[in-house]
């Protein structure tokens, strides 16, 4: 991936098994933030802190650890921080789960759309610089050196060609 803000340059394949891990591990995380928040406050939002989870889960790892921390993160909120058990979940807490369901599937395309887009950008570069550096060395020949001297070999300037006609 290549961020230019932060100037890092590299490729590397998304949704290897360290990216499922890292977001097994976020999840993990956002569970732990929120039992936190929960003994703290008074705060009902029972997806608060798996939003960020899955952001950042699909920046790091790609559209599938994105949507494994989505999936993760609505079943254990469901199970832990609902206020009813699953097999009592009224019709609020269904169309809860599912606008927190869409939102986090938009999340993760979105990401992934970015991710797609700074691939090309990548190609596109990679072509640029190869591109660059091909017609570079083939004018090598009638380019000056570091003194601002033309390189001894046999290339005449159009003037010089017409006085040698």
């Amino acid at each position: 991936m290549r961020y230019p803000l932060l100037g890092i340059r590299h490729k590397k394949a998304l949704g290897s098994l360290n990216h499922y891990l890292i977001g097994f591990t976020l999840v993990v995380g956002a569970v732990i933030l929120r039992l936190i928040i929960t003994s703290q406050t008074s705060a009902s939002a029972p997806f608060i802190t798996f939003f960020p989870a899955t952001a950042l889960a699909a920046l790091i790892g790609g559209l599938g650890p994105g949507l494994m921390v989505a999936g993760f993160g609505g079943i254990l909120a469901s199970l832990f921080f609902f206020p009813h058990p699953i097999s009592e979940f009224v019709t609020e807490d269904w169309v809860l789960l599912l606008f927190y369901f869409i939102t986090e599937i938009v999340i993760c395309l979105v990401i992934d759309a970015m991710h797609s887009a700074n691939n090309r950008y990548l190609t596109l570069i990679e072509e640029v610089e190869s591109k660059t550096k091909s017609q570079t060395s083939s004018l090598k020949p009638y380019l000056s050196d570091t003194t601002g001297r033309k390189e001894e070999q046999n290339f005449k300037s159009p003037q010089e060609k017409e006085d040698a006609d």
